[in-house]
């Protein structure tokens, strides 16, 4: 009887067991820019104005240019976890409008 977990050092995903997963590709979770471009308007009306701004001004959206973290949080007045935090919070209410618009 073989075991699956790796034993050796030599052997793939040693130590750490979960290192054999395949890992997941970030383009397939980040948001497609183009589609939120795309959105009609009525799209963002769930969101509030920081997690507008912080959506738009990130991806550069609305004709901006994109803004990276660093500068992000402090144009926000908030730290970068939060600012991350604004735009997850975006980008899930975005992406139940356009699954389900009657929400």
């Amino acid at each position: 009887m073989s075991s699956t977990l790796p034993l050796y050092p030599t052997d793939d995903g040693w130590p750490y067991p979960d290192a054999m997963q395949p890992t997941v590709d970030v383009a397939d979770t980040a948001p497609d820019l183009d589609a939120l471009e795309m959105l009609g308007p009525h799209c963002y009306d769930a969101l509030t104005v920081q997690e507008r701004d912080a959506l738009f001004a990130h991806f550069g959206l609305g004709g901006r240019d994109p803004t990276p973290m660093k500068q992000l949080a402090p144009m926000l007045g908030c730290t970068r976890a939060e600012a991350a935090a604004l735009i997850g919070s975006a980008v899930d209410k975005v992406r139940l409008f356009v699954q389900d618009p009657a929400l």
